[in-house]
């Protein structure tokens, strides 16, 4: 199945990164009333998708999202006041921060000052490393930073408009939902967690395949709304698939039959080793 010109890796696409590391999220990320009662100013905050990746289970994480989030009391601001000329406010949660313990933290320890925290570029695409189902990538179309609870992935400049709406739609198939599992490794719970090496080598569809079904896909889009957000994966899988694979890939139902038992087969037994019965 990956020696054709259909599927490739995720590294054909992009460069995969860990996000932002701040040394202490508690500290460092705010939501919107901690931002107003500290009285900070805009140009004092980096927008951020909050942390953990809970809410990054749909296609796309949007302005509106993010919005709808800092309405929710989400912690979607990183504190990040001027280097050389804090204001007032900021400075007096510097100290704040000095009096809890803060700078202690490796992180804050190692870097001058200890309260600037050193940022990434924006992403293209987040994914999602750590799973109970399988990974997600998500185009940001919000534009915001990423924190270390997910990879951040930077498309070539020649794949970016595509990649970003088209693949997160696109790697929603039994191949690499099956490769997620070969190339990831099972943690405490049956989290399936995957590092940048090894998402690099995620086998998902080549930009020429996914150029080559792109008005079935964006057919497709119009139509799974619903299902996404009843959670739903295997249906969105199941419609992928007929699209990309016996599309374009030309595999028969018994071939795509049998990547879907051996991903179940592994899916269930990372799901028993997290019950603690295997």
């Amino acid at each position: 199945v990956r020696s054709g010109p259909v599927l490739s890796e995720l590294l054909d696409w992009g460069e995969t990164d860990l996000g932002i590391v701040t040394g202490n999220n508690r500290y460092f990320t705010l939501d919107r009333s901690a931002v107003q009662a500290l009285q900070l100013q805009p140009d004092e905050l980096i927008a951020i998708s909050p942390p953990s990746s809970r809410h990054l289970r749909g296609l796309g994480f949007a302005p509106a999202d993010w919005s709808e989030m800092s309405g929710q009391g989400a912690r979607v601001h990183l504190f990040y006041p001027d280097a050389d000329k804090p204001s007032l406010a900021a400075r007096q949660y510097i100290a704040k921060g000095e009096r809890d313990g803060v700078p202690e933290a490796y992180k804050c320890r190692i870097r001058s000052p200890w309260w600037r925290v050193p940022l990434l570029p924006v992403a293209d695409l987040f994914l999602t490393y750590m799973n109970h189902d399988t990974p997600r990538l998500v185009a940001n179309l919000a534009g915001v930073r990423h924190l270390n609870s997910v990879h951040g992935v930077a498309l070539k400049q020649d794949l970016r408009s595509i990649g970003m709406e088209l693949l997160p739609l696109g790697m929603l198939n039994s191949v690499t939902l099956l490769g997620a599992e070969l190339v990831g490794r099972s943690y405490g719970g049956g989290i399936l967690k995957l590092e940048p090496r090894e998402a690099d080598r995620l086998p998902i569809p080549s930009p020429e395949a996914i150029r080559q079904v792109a008005h079935a896909l964006r057919s497709l889009r119009t139509q799974i709304g619903s299902t996404f957000r009843n959670g739903e994966l295997m249906k969105v899988v199941e419609q992928v698939d007929r699209v990309l694979l016996t599309g374009s890939l030309r595999l028969g139902s018994k071939e795509i039959l049998s990547l879907r038992r051996a991903r179940r087969l592994l899916f269930e037994r990372r799901a028993r080793r997290g019950e603690g019965t295997a």
